[in-house]
């Protein structure tokens, strides 16, 4: 017997979307009080699900397709790790071909180097500084480790406007919906930079080390022997930069957390093993990526509701990690929570090195945030919703750097 999926009041709620964000979504899902909820944003007929049973449904490869106006939040990249779902970080690159020999144990080091050095940098210059915008702090800083790190040259004279480019190419969603227009111009811009400076690699008018992936790229050959087209080439580094730039958002919310808990400092500075729960509480709380999205490829029937062909299909990340049935207080930042649900950490160079990029990341920022201590300007650090990846609505100014002896993670 067919069950009728509940249907969300009105005609449209695009307005609803837009003055809500993501939250919409869970908003909307805890007043019908179900999981799977019929809705029409922009025009377009949508299922909203949420919760674990969903999260299976939509990773099914036989049944869903990437939506193509926003593959970027794709269920098929949807992550689930210690009860806490996220879309994929870089990690899932593993499938191409150069990815193997680009992100062997030794480029992870060395990736983990340049961001140490980039810290320090940072952490010196802070001492200079009465105030600084650790937003747009974090978001220069990552764009210069990234680039250092595949081998894109940058000028200091061009590094505000790369990194403001980056960031516009970065961010998928603004207030207004899909921020078609000026991510578009952005991308256009960095698209023809990168073009540029593979071209000028290949003709030899630029070094680069050749164990940068810059120029591993630039000469990767395909199956059939031929080297890829410039296009092709900055189309990978493009996800490698959007992955790892996005990333950055990750940090910001570490120290939003730390900001609104200083209590959790101590604990932090002298428990490893609690560090892990922290960094998933963030992962869990914040939800950078709240949803993902996903079209069917065929009808089908599930728990007794039908599913037309190109059905499309949302998935609430940010509801199923802030789901009453699933996590006890769930809008309390506890990293208590997982104790016990976490494996012990590692201190196995080769174990180590199967962690996920962004956590690795994530887990050497947070030893260099540990170390300083910041007065905030009264000013609210809620994200806004309407923003994807979500960031801090009025930014993050912060007051009076002092540096304090912590010992590295």
């Amino acid at each position: 017997m067919v069950k009728p999926m509940v249907q969300d009041k009105g005609v449209d709620h695009t307005i609803d979307f837009l003055k809500d964000g993501y939250y919409y979504f869970s908003k909307r899902m805890n007043e019908y009080q179900e999981d799977a909820v019929n809705s029409r944003i922009f025009g377009r007929k949508l299922v909203m699900l949420r919760a674990s049973e969903a999260a299976e449904l939509v990773n099914d490869a036989t049944k869903f397709k990437a939506e193509k106006s926003i593959s970027e939040l794709s269920t098929s990249l949807l992550k689930e790790e210690n009860g806490v779902f996220y879309l994929a970080d870089i990690d899932d690159h593993q499938e191409k071909g150069w990815f193997e020999e680009a992100f062997s144990i030794e480029k992870r080091e060395e990736l983990e180097s340049i961001f140490r050095q980039r810290w320090e940098e940072r952490m010196e210059s802070w001492k200079r500084s009465p105030s600084i915008d650790f937003m747009t702090e974090m978001e220069e800083m990552w764009v210069i480790a990234v680039c250092n790190w595949i081998g894109i040259p940058i000028r200091a004279n061009n590094l505000n406007q790369r990194t403001t480019d980056i960031q516009e190419f970065v961010q998928l969603f603004s207030k207004y919906g899909l921020n078609r227009l000026k991510r578009n111009q952005a991308k256009n811009r960095i698209e023809k930079w990168l073009v540029f400076l593979v071209r000028q690699l290949r003709a030899g008018r630029i070094h680069v080390d050749e164990e940068k992936i810059l120029y591993h790229l630039s000469w990767y050959e395909d199956a059939a022997g031929y080297i890829l087209p410039a296009k092709e080439v900055v189309q990978e580094l493009l996800l490698l930069i959007r992955a790892f730039v996005a990333s950055s958002r990750w940090v910001v919310f570490s120290q939003a957390a730390l900001l609104h808990h200083p209590e959790l400092k101590e604990r932090l500075q002298r428990d490893k093993g609690y560090v892990d729960c922290f960094m998933y509480e963030v992962i869990r709380y914040y939800s950078v990526v709240p949803f993902s999205v996903a079209k069917t490829k065929q009808q089908f029937f599930w728990k007794d509701m039908f599913f037309p062909k190109n059905q499309l299909v949302l998935f609430d990340i940010y509801g199923t990690n802030h789901h009453t049935e699933l996590w006890a207080d769930p809008d309390n930042f506890q990293p208590e929570r997982f104790l016990g649900r976490l494996p012990g950490m590692t201190t196995n160079t080769s174990d180590a090195a199967q962690e996920s990029i962004t956590m690795q990341l994530m887990r050497i920022s947070l030893s260099y945030l540990l170390r300083t201590d910041w007065v905030m300007s009264d000013q609210p650090l809620n994200s806004q919703g309407s923003e994807i990846p979500a960031r801090p609505k009025n930014g993050m100014r912060l007051e009076f750097y002092h540096e304090t002896f912590y010992e590295d993670m």
